[in-house]
Order: C-alpha cells, then structure tokens, then sequence
C-alpha cells in the first residue's frame, strides 16, 4: 500500500497557523478542500438549528479538559463558572498553567507540557483543542465560550493528520450543546434493517438533553437535512453514505477506511499497524461533507457507527449506548472480539 502525502510549507503553515493552539482570533475554513456537494434545502424540509444569545450569564459553567496522544486519560478535567465574554484561552489560563508564543496568539506548553518540532526526525507535536468535540477554524482567543460548553486541548503528533475535524470523545456534544451556541438538529439516518438501532441511539441521546432528534432512513432526508443537521449514519460498510465518507478518508481527518472487507487501521504517524476483519465495528467523527461551507466550518459533523457486517455494527451500537466510558476523550474507536480500541 502506498499513500503520497506532498504537503507543501505555505499548506504546513496554514493548518499550524489555524489548528496547533491558536490563542488569538484567525479566521478561514482549513477543511475546504472536500467539496461541497450541491442541494437546493428548502427551509420548510429542515427545522432550522436552535440559537441562544450566545452570551454567558450568572450561573454559565463549562468543562475544560486536557489530554495528551489522542486522548489518553485525562491530564486535567475541571468544571468552571465563565462570565461573558469569557474565551477559551481564557477558560484555560483559570484551570493551567499555560505559556503563549507570537505575542500570546499561539499556546506553546499547558502543565509544562511543550510544543515540538525537529525537521530531521519528523517530530511535530502541538497543542490542539476542540469545543465539544469540533475543530475550529480560529483560535482559542476568539471563541467565547457558552453555557455547558466542553473545552478540550489534546496534545498530540499532527505530522500524519493536520486537520481533524471532529472527535467522539466529548459525547454527547457536539449534539447537546452545538456550536457557538447555535444546537443543529440530529438525524439519526439507517441504512435498511437498521431501524431498531437507529431508534435506541436516538432515544439515548434524547435522555442526554439532545433537543431535536429525529430517525429516518438515510432515502428520505432532504438536501436540507444533509446540509443542515448533525447526522448520525447506522450501517454496515456498504452503506452508500458511510461508502461516500470512506473514499475521502484521507482529507477527512480518519485514522482508518474500509478497504477489501476489511478495516484498515494507521497510527498517529501514518504508520499502516493492522487490519481488521469480521465482527469489526467503528465509531467516528468528522464535520459534514455536505455542508456547503466546507468540512472547516465548525458547525455540523456527520458520526458514523458502522462496522464491517451485521455483529459489527451491533457492537458499535452498543458501545456507543452503554460504554461511554470506553471511547471517553478518544478521536475515533474500533470494537473488535470484545475491545474497545481507541483510535489512532
């Protein structure tokens, strides 16, 4: 298997710019290079997202975390009352202790943990952070935080994977809490068979305080619902959808892709380490590739809980529902002969 990765340093720049720990406001869409794919939603076929003020008031708390290698356990995990106007940088600075570089719009070291780079040795280790499990397209500076927010910086190797886009890991946001205060409407869409499923993960996130959740089949959404909501696909690997998300794995953000009946895993360096075979389920996040903004737009993501036959998907299905614990802070998982294995 050979893979040809020429990235040039404007592009190296660019995602090290946007994505490894901004602190001060940056602005663009480092996901845009998925195309977006056409629809004509009509406003009647989707129930516009849910907006607040966007505005903290007495009584707004949020969850910073901190993790490092793909969210091993937690370095730090605190809950702290916000006022308005509060960052993210700010959010971090009350639970860390935190150095900034570049004239404080870079953070370079949480806990006395800092950033690396050796060119000969390929070293590229930096601070990146989500809100609720969504990567944004500017800095820590520049998101003021909300009510219920989860705030996670995880301290890893991007020489394989630039841009993530979103993670699993903060379950069940970004579905209880959205983005920037605004909540999308979730669409748990089956492939067919897989209704049963699709109705118990949709009533589980429902009892998490999910406020719009819905169940179809993946042939009946709308443009307007792709576009638009959160999506949740429930389906083996052939299932057009999750077919769809497979091709681009690559420029998704993914540590594995379903190749030859099989689930082809990498590790954080691009290093091929396994293949998986029969039995095999996944559980993973990246933003929507239908959104019209692009993959960097930090506002809907798309999840899948699929798996290579029937007991696969099962097995997501039900590590996903009961075993929350298993993928807590991770980026994706796969569930194979009984384990739970944290991706990458």
């Amino acid at each position: 298997m050979r893979f040809r990765r020429v990235i040039s340093l404007a592009i190296i720049t660019l995602f090290v710019v946007l994505l490894c720990s901004c602190a001060g406001g940056v602005s663009g869409a480092p996901g845009n290079n998925v195309a977006s794919h056409e629809g004509n939603p009509s406003p009647a076929e989707s129930p516009p997202p849910q907006e607040d003020s966007g505005l903290a008031s007495s009584g707004s708390s949020v969850r910073i975390i901190v993790t490092r290698g793909f969210g091993e356990p937690a370095i730090l995990e605190k809950t702290v009352a916000i006022g308005e106007d509060t960052t993210a940088l700010d959010g971090l600075q009350m639970v860390a202790s935190v150095e900034t570089k570049y004239g404080g719009g870079f953070v370079s070291s949480i806990e006395g943990i800092s950033s690396q780079y050796d060119g000969a040795n390929k070293t590229k280790e930096d601070w990146l952070f989500y809100i609720n499990g969504i990567s944004l397209s500017i800095g820590a500076g520049g998101y003021i935080l909300r009510d219920g927010d989860s705030e996670h910086w995880d301290y890893h190797d991007w020489s394989f994977r630039q841009f993530i886009p979103a993670i699993i890991g903060d379950f069940p946001e970004p579905f209880v809490h959205g983005i920037r205060g605004v909540v999308h409407p979730t669409v748990v869409a089956y492939q067919s068979g897989w209704e049963e499923a699709a109705g118990q993960i949709a009533d589980r996130l429902r009892g998490l305080g999910v406020p719009d959740v819905t169940c179809r089949s993946f042939d009946e959404l709308s443009a307007g619902d792709k576009e638009s909501s959160n999506l949740v696909l429930v389906g083996t690997s052939d299932f057009a959808p999750v077919e769809e998300l497979n091709e681009p794995w690559n420029r998704l953000g993914f540590f594995c892709h379903f190749e030859d009946g099989a689930l082809v895993v990498f590790d954080s360096a691009g290093k091929l380490v396994n293949g998986y075979g029969a039995g095999t389920g996944l559980i993973q996040a990246t933003q929507s590739i239908w959104n019209p903004n692009g993959i960097g737009a930090g506002e809907n993501v798309v999840w899948l809980v699929s798996g290579l036959d029937e007991s696969g998907v099962k097995a997501a299905v039900d590590i996903l529902i009961n075993h929350p614990d298993a993928y807590e802070y991770a980026c994706a998982a796969v569930v194979t002969e009984g384990e739970t294995l944290r991706l990458p």
